[in-house]
């Protein structure tokens, strides 16, 4: 999408959406067709397609599964956090493990995280509901075409988030865009991971005008509810931006990537977006926790719908005793790594505080406890009293419009910007306590000390969020002073492998080159 299309776009208000987990439709036969395994879908054989209330279930249902895929096994965090990043492991082997990418292993955890199914889980349901709920605006005349269109829209752009999101997992996927339920189960060999990534933005680009600013607006409602209760919840054409934005970061073309953070930024008061003062972050009834346009891409989950768990969440992780009653958690964030991130005493997320001379606990709960509790995201409900662990609702956020401002910064270093960059880190960084930084005083003129510096930025602004992986392999693309990762990048060792399971059972699959015994 060029500038003049992005100039004809709408922002709305999100994706991020609250989903029952007790799923009221059936599930059934996912990917056999990929793996064979039992795995459930949202849109089975016993789902009816006649009236409104059976289309959104199975429109909630693709939502739910999509969510799953990130969350389940703490996925988006193990994938995007812990791997070559800043947390270190107290005691468990399997999480030492992904650290170090040693992924050849045959640990539970890695295999679990290593099967895709649970992704093409929620693919199949949304090719099941594209090929399906047109037929219900036939029988139902409560499903009216704009509603239909926004569910199909919405679909299809969960659908390119979830193949974007494998291509950089994997690499290398199979591209399936056709339902498989009626017991036909195909074997398909693997896209590259090119072709992946050209799939999802085409698919973005085809629905993106078609995604509206917010849901429900009155005097029209949206399933029944207004756009209050959608805010950030649903993915709306400023998700699609955003997801755009970062398949063109991925596959460095960040001419496209100026012009997509420049619209998003331009147009977050349409949404009610703005950067997040750090007390609201990391309060437990901040962001983290409560319906806001500022999650530009996210899904959440809701203590009044029943969605708390214990699992799912990065605080599944990272909290210990005595924010919920376990001893010790199982990642941390070594005290040398916090002052190596944090080197200002003036940041607001973890720096002294001069009047009382102890550091800040709004990342980092008593960091003079032997392992230091990364607490910047703590959305707990009853921790204290449910033995050993803590039920959590935290949101997956995915993207807000401080990643989004340190994304186009990014961009604008590379296109040889860099007043233009500067000017939008010292923006975020006078939000967060830190003192404006001169070009030549500073940074010595040096586009490179910059770029570093954006990326420091963004290593302290969203620890905890899933970004630390896909930046490093990012900036190695850029600046290339890291041999290790180098090789990795070179050799596909970047991606993880694909599960045994997976691979026995469809002969068409082979494992990723780097993983190959």
């Amino acid at each position: 999408m060029n500038k003049n299309v992005l100039h004809k776009l709408s922002i709305s208000g999100l994706l991020s959406f609250l989903l029952m987990i007790g799923l009221t439709i059936s599930l059934s036969s996912c990917d056999n067709f990929l793996d064979e395994s039992q795995v459930n879908n949202a849109a089975a054989e016993t789902q009816q397609w006649n009236t409104f209330a059976d289309v959104r279930s199975a429109f909630m249902g693709v939502y739910g599964l999509t969510r799953t895929a990130l969350a389940e096994n703490n996925s988006h965090w193990v994938f995007g956090e812990l791997r070559s990043g800043d947390f270190a492991s107290y005691e468990r082997k399997d999480l030492k493990s992904v650290i170090n990418n040693d992924l050849g292993g045959a640990s539970k955890l890695i295999q679990k995280l290593s099967n895709w199914r649970r992704f093409y889980a929620a693919i199949n349901a949304a090719a099941v509901f594209i090929e399906n709920a047109p037929q219900v605006a036939e029988k139902d005349i409560k499903y009216s075409e704009i509603n239909l269109n926004y569910d199909i829209s919405q679909v299809r752009a969960l659908r390119a988030f979830l193949y974007f999101y494998m291509a950089r997992v994997w690499g290398d996927v199979p591209l399936v865009t056709n339902s498989y339920d009626n017991g036909t189960f195909p074997e398909f060999a693997q896209s590259s991971a090119t072709t992946v990534l050209n799939y999802a933005e085409s698919e973005l680009r085809a629905v993106i005008d078609d995604l509206p600013f917010r849901y429900g607006v009155s005097p029209q409602s949206y399933y029944g509810q207004n756009d209050d209760y959608w805010q950030g919840e649903l993915f709306t054409n400023v998700s699609a931006t955003v997801v755009l934005a970062h398949i063109a970061a991925w596959k460095g073309n960040y001419t496209d990537v100026d012009a997509y953070t420049s619209y998003i930024l331009n147009n977050l008061e349409q949404v009610d977006a703005t950067y997040t003062l750090v007390e609201d972050l990391t309060s437990p009834t901040g962001l983290f926790s409560v319906k806001s346009g500022s999650k530009l891409l996210g899904f959440s989950f809701g203590f009044e719908n029943r969605e708390t768990s214990e699992s799912g969440h990065i605080e599944d992780l990272t909290l210990a005793y005595p924010i919920v009653q376990k001893s010790y958690p199982d990642v941390y964030v070594p005290m040398d790594t916090i002052l190596t991130m944090f080197p200002e005493t003036t940041d607001l997320r973890f720096g002294m505080d001069t009047v009382s001379m102890r550091y800040r606990s709004n990342y980092f709960y008593d960091i003079n406890m032997p392992v230091p509790i990364f607490s910047k995201i703590q959305v707990v409900k009853d921790g204290q009293s449910n033995g050993d662990y803590g039920i959590f609702a935290s949101a997956l956020i995915f993207s807000r419009p401080e990643e989004i401002a340190l994304l186009r910064s990014e961009a604008l270093v590379v296109l040889n910007y860099p007043e233009d960059a500067l000017s939008i880190l010292n923006a975020l960084r006078s939000t967060r306590g830190l003192r404006v930084l001169r070009y030549s005083e500073d940074l010595n003129d040096d586009k490179l000390v910059l770029l570093k510096e954006i990326f420091n930025e963004r290593r302290r602004e969203l620890i905890g969020e899933g970004w630390r992986w896909y930046d490093q392999v990012r900036y190695q693309k850029i600046v290339g002073d890291n041999p290790e990762l180098m090789a990795l990048i070179q050799y596909g060792g970047i991606y993880w492998p694909v599960a045994q399971d997976v691979l026995r059972s469809n002969s068409l699959l082979v494992q990723n080159s780097y993983w190959q015994n």
